[in-house]
């Protein structure tokens, strides 16, 4: 076997390693030879630890009072940039295509104009239209665009494939944007960026600054944030902050950023405080903005006037940054199409800055065509006064409080039906990749295979079902059912498969395996409750009661909890659009006033209850019967279909004895958890945050974790776990989506898994051990800022559960109808986090890994998964 190079990456709270590896052969990973073994003993060596680290305890900004310290001397970077999404009201072949706003164009105009102007600068951030537009430019153009990089007068900044969203993505899927758009460029161009131009998501979170700056990108460019939050911290004159994870005591990963001034990263927002004088400088052709006059520069008089203004209003950035030198974004959506946009804008903004520049006397400044990187090295040659260093996101993002729909939580669960698939696709490619590194296989070959099945599955006699019985058995006999463990550990595992008749018999070499064979739910065949329910395996019991939503107990039985609980669903009237959430209270609360039965299922391997509430929801509990920690948690499955409900959002909410106080805490995408408080002097909507994973309270006695499969908002009053479910909107909020291009729902199938844990009532002395035991990790704590390794368990089962193949394998002769997973992934120790594995080139792997620091609060129940220490 010919010999593979490995890239492997590490991520822990305050820790990134690379590690290149040399003649990778073997079958396992154990074996492998690091270049700072001392640090792969630190992460091997913590079997089944719990560490207890400082919980983030208030994500508020926190601003203090700066004094002012304007120089007379200001130089000014003018940033032109086209901010082309990959998608949005037409597709991504239609905006690189179509002459409207021809994406195609637009950088060939960047590369003509440039060409011709050696003083201009462009900056472009998505890779993904870059790859399109390199893949039929010919060799002449691709050696401009290379040569234009090499000087610095185009420049690449974020590089990441698209633009991605903050609030929702789980951090595997960013990574992986980081990744994708990183090696293209370092293939076709040689560049690596080393800043970021990140304007357009709805709200700014902790993910990007952290990975970015593990991508050696520590300066960054952002726009939206709450208008109150910025207004205030333009009076502080603290615009630019470096920006740390409230773990970072050290900040060792602190960007450096930069808040564009207003609301947009347009013209006629970005150059100062007067928008009706900005967009006098919006001259391009394509240009967007409404305005009673344009700059002209035909005349001594006119360049005259349009210089002063044009100063004045870069002067009147500087109060915001309490710096020498300020960025001024020149862009908008799919801006500078025409030919003639950038000849007309070199010409007007190059004469106004010579007339800025010759008088020195006067304006005090040197204005010039600039990228973000010569602007970040302009403020580092210039700073004289130390950084303001500032924790916390920007969630939920709310614009205009004048608006009539400021606030923008409702995208945190429209269209929920495609963040379901969104992250089921997510769990199929990391799959895939896995398969191919697991079988040494490069992908192009591992996946022509499954290629080849798919194209044969679709057959328009195999896929419509209209051939013969025999033709039809010998295409379902050709295939062997495989199930792949995707995970860094062994598992019990609850497999579920649709099968057409219940005489089944499932067998694994020669032993015949316990097998529970239910009916599909239909409410006419299934078994009426009609009295309390029972539900339990070896670690609680569930007593259920169908006619209360707010009755319900679950008792441990090693007696270490006994909690009441009630889980109820209720909707609410929202005239918010695709973006933003308008509530009209009151909340209608959706009991089961159909009087609809519940029905349960009961047998050896899992019990559950199925119950209708309306024609919009239903709801599944589940209990697995097992002996696997994983099954501490109880499933609950949301079966929503509200396209017939329009103008309302839906909620699940969990009702609690927990005292929390009105603290609550949500994943950092994944990543980590980040504390939170409702806000009652708020409206509901802007006391939603983003949940990608993980919704938590507790108290001092008992914590409550709701897991998620798929991205969602959520929020938290007294007691109450509360998610948003789905939504079906009939109004329009003004944001640029009109209603009739966003009012779909479709039927969606949602997952979750809800924990009860018990606290540990010493902590004070645990947190003592376990600082003195783990100093490599921080320890300014009284709290945690991760979860239990109960509940990381969960999650990884609900992200990647175990998969089943249908394979075809000719030359076998074993016809049992369960094949042995033909994946061999090592075990890994407990509180390593395999993120991914997969071919980056033809003899090179990349692996990602994560060290979590276990939280130690709660009583845990695990035992070693690992004999690696």
């Amino acid at each position: 076997m010919s010999k593979r190079h490995m890239v492997m990456l590490i991520i822990a709270f305050g820790t990134a390693a690379i590690f290149l590896m040399a003649g990778f052969a073997s079958d396992y990973l154990s074996p492998m030879k690091f270049k700072d073994r001392e640090l792969w003993n630190k992460s091997m060596g913590m079997k089944n630890n719990c560490f207890t680290v400082a919980r983030i305890k208030n994500v508020t900004i926190k601003v203090g009072k700066r004094k002012e310290n304007i120089t007379k001397h200001l130089n000014v970077y003018v940033i032109l940039h086209s901010h082309v999404d990959a998608g949005w009201l037409y597709t991504f072949e239609e905006y690189y295509s179509t002459a409207e706003h021809s994406v195609r164009q637009i950088i060939n105009n960047v590369v003509n104009s440039l060409r011709k102007h050696p003083k201009l600068r462009f900056i472009w951030s998505e890779v993904s239209f870059l790859e399109r537009w390199w893949s039929e430019a010919n060799a002449t153009y691709r050696n401009y665009f290379k040569n234009l990089t090499d000087e610095g007068r185009l420049e690449i900044s974020g590089g990441l494939w698209v633009m991605n969203d903050e609030a929702t993505p789980y951090f595997w899927e960013t990574i992986e944007n980081i990744i994708v758009g990183h090696q293209y460029l370092q293939k076709k161009l040689n560049i690596t960026p080393t800043t970021s131009w990140s304007v357009d998501p709805f709200g700014h979170g902790l993910m990007m600054p952290y990975l970015l700056s593990l991508a050696d990108i520590n300066r960054m460019v952002i726009c939206r944030i709450n208008t109150d939050i910025k207004n205030v911290l333009k009076q502080s004159h603290q615009l630019h902050f470096r920006w740390r994870q409230k773990w970072d005591s050290q900040l060792r990963w602190t960007p450096f950023v930069n808040v564009l001034p207003n609301d947009y990263y347009t013209v006629s927002s970005g150059c100062g405080n007067d928008e009706t004088i900005c967009c006098q400088f919006d001259v391009a052709k394509t240009s967007r903005s409404f305005c009673t006059e344009r700059a002209q520069v035909n005349n001594a008089q006119q360049i005259a006037l349009y210089g002063e203004r044009m100063a004045n209003q870069y002067r009147s950035l500087q109060t915001f940054y309490n710096s020498g030198t300020v960025l001024v974004a020149a862009g908008d959506d799919f801006l500078y199409s025409d030919p003639d946009d950038l000849e007309i804008v070199h010409r007007v903004y190059s004469t106004l800055f010579r007339y800025i520049n010759r008088n020195y006397n006067r304006f005090k400044m040197n204005v010039k065509f600039g990228t973000v990187k010569e602007y970040f090295d302009g403020v580092k040659e210039g700073r004289k006064s130390k950084t303001s260093v500032l924790d916390g996101d920007f969630f939920p993002y709310i614009d205009n409080p004048l608006n009539k729909a400021p606030v923008w939580t409702g995208f945190y669960n429209h269209r929920t039906y495609f963040k379901c698939f969104e992250r089921i696709i997510q769990s199929e490619l990391r799959l895939a990749d896995l398969l191919s590194v697991a079988t040494r296989i490069y992908p192009k070959s591992d996946l022509e295979l499954a290629r080849r099945n798919l194209a044969l599955s679709i057959h328009h006699d195999a896929i419509t079902g209209t051939s013969k019985r025999y033709v039809m058995d010998d295409y379902m006999l050709s295939y062997k059912i495989q199930i792949v463990n995707q995970k860094g550990f062994s598992v019990v595992e609850l497999i579920k498969l649709n099968i057409s008749t219940p005489f089944v018999t499932v067998t694994y070499g020669d032993k015949t395996l316990t097998a529970q064979v239910v009916p599909l739910i239909d409410e006419i065949e299934l078994f009426e409750a009609k009295d309390n329910i029972v539900l339990k395996n070896q670690f609680f019991t569930i007593l259920w009661n169908v006619k209360s939503d707010e009755s319900h107990r679950i008792i441990y039985n090693d007696g270490t909890i006994d909690a009441k609980f009630g889980l109820y669903f209720n909707q609410v009237v929202d005239y918010g659009g695709a973006y933003t959430m308008v509530a009209k209270p009151p909340f209608q609360n959706i009991s089961n006033q159909f009087r609809l039965p519940a029905f349960v299922i009961q047998g050896p391997i899992y019990s559950s209850i199925w119950q209708r509430l309306s024609p919009q929801l239903a709801y599944r509990i589940t209990v697995i019967n097992s002996t696997d920690n994983s099954a501490r948690s109880f499933q609950t499955e949301i079966f929503s279909n509200v396209g017939l409900m329009a103008g309302y959002t839906f909620f699940m909410n969990l009702n609690t004895n927990i005292k929390n106080n009105a603290n609550f805490y949500t994943d950092v995408n994944g990543m980590y958890l980040i504390k939170r408080r409702y806000d009652r002097r708020k409206k509901f909507e802007a006391n939603i945050y983003p949940m990608v994973t993980e919704l938590m309270i507790e108290d001092d006695e008992l914590r409550c974790t709701i897991l998620s499969a798929q991205s969602t908002g959520a929020t938290s009053k007294l007691g109450v776990l509360t998610v948003m479910l789905d939504r079906e909107m009939d109004n329009d909020d003004g944001k640029g989506l009109p209603y009739q291009e966003a009012s779909e729902s479709y039927p969606s199938h949602l997952k979750y898994r809800i924990i009860f844990e018990s606290k540990i009532s010493s902590l004070n002395s645990r947190q003592k051990d376990n600082a003195s035991r783990n100093n490599r990790l921080p320890r300014n704590t009284i709290n945690t800022i991760y979860h239990s390794q109960l509940v990381q368990q969960n999650l990884e089962e609900l992200l990647y559960p175990a998969a089943l193949f249908l394979s075809s394998n000719a030359s076998s002769t074993n016809n049992n109808d369960i094949t042995l997973p033909f994946i061999n992934l090592p075990r890994l120790p407990d509180n390593i986090q395999l993120i991914t594995a997969r071919y980056i080139a033809l003899k090179t792997i990349l692996i990602s890994m994560r060290l979590i620091p276990y939280d130690c609060s709660v009583i845990s129940h695990l035992i070693s998964n690992t004999e690696m220490v």
